[in-house]
């Protein structure tokens, strides 16, 4: 992990805020895709509790995934805190990757998705959340399966057999769900770029973001 990830996390964690804006700058946008695909609604308030969660961990050790696996690993815990909580409300658990108000998810820049790309996303939405995120950090954010272990706290050698059933689960959804034999055949032969291709920009932190003061 780069030195200069480390000491701004100390720094931030003894009260620092320009080392806190810093990482908040460099990392807004990851944690914001992370949970757009999955709760958009609620992703600004995630996102925050996520930063906040990051600084006052002063327990987490970061491991070999340096600060980008570590802070994924807080986002991931956070989603399922809300999830649960959410669940606790009586709200469907397979319901959490739609925001009600606007219907199904379409990633922000995806204004017009092609056919590819909205059987995909139905077909991500449809899989159980850890299986999701192993999908989209290593297939839509490229990160190495040791770092995607560490996010989900399992072992490296999980990961592999994650994605297989994954991919397996994805296929089987998407012969369901494709409009015609063009489309399965697409997503089938090209399935990474496809994947790939639902990343949508990044986005840097909004004006009313506040970088959270950890209790010194």
């Amino acid at each position: 992990m780069p030195e200069s990830d480390v000491s701004r996390l100390a720094a931030w964690r003894a009260g620092d805020a320009r080392a806190g804006n810093e990482l908040a700058r460099a990392y807004y946008g990851l944690v914001w895709r992370f949970f757009e695909v999955k709760a958009r609604h609620v992703a600004e308030d995630l996102v925050q509790q996520t930063f906040l969660a990051a600084v006052e961990g002063r327990d987490r050790i970061l491991g070999p995934g340096g600060f980008k696996a570590y802070l994924l690993g807080v986002a991931r815990l956070q989603l399922l805190a809300h999830i649960r909580k959410s669940s606790r409300r009586g709200a469907a658990m397979n319901r959490f990757a739609h925001d009600e108000r606007s219907g199904p998810l379409t990633p922000t820049g995806l204004v017009a998705l092609k056919d590819e790309q909205r059987v995909l996303l139905l077909a991500l939405n449809a899989l159980p959340i850890d299986l999701q995120i192993a999908v989209q950090l290593f297939y839509l954010e490229g990160m190495a399966g040791a770092d995607v272990a560490v996010v989900l706290d399992v072992a490296p050698s999980t990961i592999r057999s994650r994605l297989g059933r994954a991919r397996d689960a994805i296929r089987t959804r998407i012969s369901e769900l494709a409009p015609g034999p063009r489309v399965s055949k697409s997503l089938n032969e090209e399935f990474d770029a496809w994947a790939r291709s639902l990343v949508g920009p990044s986005v840097p932190p909004p004006d009313n973001f506040v970088v959270p003061a950890p209790v010194v």
